[in-house]
């Protein structure tokens, strides 16, 4: 029969040491550099853009320290990685839902394109909710391990792109470059929205 320590050594399987230290170190720089993006960003002229950058602020400080939080409980030996993966969860998926109601209300011009994101940023930390629940009942599977591990990976790319937008930087999406590629092989019906339909002329 194993032994409690031993039990406990695996409850995160030692192929991903490696992993969530290099994340961990990676989250906290991120962290750091996030309150320097915020410390830098353009003055928002208007209370609308104001919540913007709270929006953009939110959602990226929100996202590292999920993927900080989860990565440092990895590292310390015996202890169950689904609870603070649950708790960090909870608490970002209430993050959301509260950066949600203060776009909604404040009216935004990109109004829905926010909310598009923090609805997926939500769905996001539900997932990991879920596989956290997953992890109290099998500690140590493998599988449940990799996919925070991939979630992690996931919100450092969240956190880095907001960050990105944070200090006025262009929007360089695939969806927004795509976009931009067509209307310029399209110019010619940009135009004709633009002028509107030909007017009758008389005979």
């Amino acid at each position: 029969m194993p032994s409690v320590q031993s039990r406990a050594e695996t409850l995160v399987p030692a192929t991903f040491s490696d992993f969530f230290a290099a994340s961990a170190g990676v989250a906290g720089a991120l962290i750091g550099l996030l309150f320097v993006a915020i410390s830098v960003a353009p003055a928002a002229s208007k209370p609308d853009q104001r919540v913007d950058l709270d929006i953009r602020a939110g959602v990226a400080f929100s996202a590292l320290t999920d993927a900080l939080v989860v990565s440092l409980f990895a590292l310390i030996p015996g202890i169950d990685l689904a609870v603070p993966a649950i708790v960090v969860a909870a608490a970002g998926f209430t993050s959301c839902v509260a950066l949600g109601i203060l776009l909604v209300r404040a009216e935004s011009a990109d109004h829905r394109s926010q909310l598009r994101l923090l609805t997926l940023q939500a769905a996001a930390f539900i997932y990991q909710l879920v596989v956290g629940v997953q992890l109290l009942d099998h500690p140590g599977e493998q599988s449940y391990v990799r996919t925070l591990a991939i979630l992690t990976t996931v919100f450092f790319i969240v956190g880095i792109a907001r960050a990105w937008q944070l200090i006025g930087a262009r929007d360089t999406g695939l969806l927004r470059a795509v976009a931009e590629v067509l209307r310029q092989r399209n110019p010619s019906t940009n135009d004709e929205a633009v002028a509107g339909p030909p007017a009758n002329r008389s005979t």
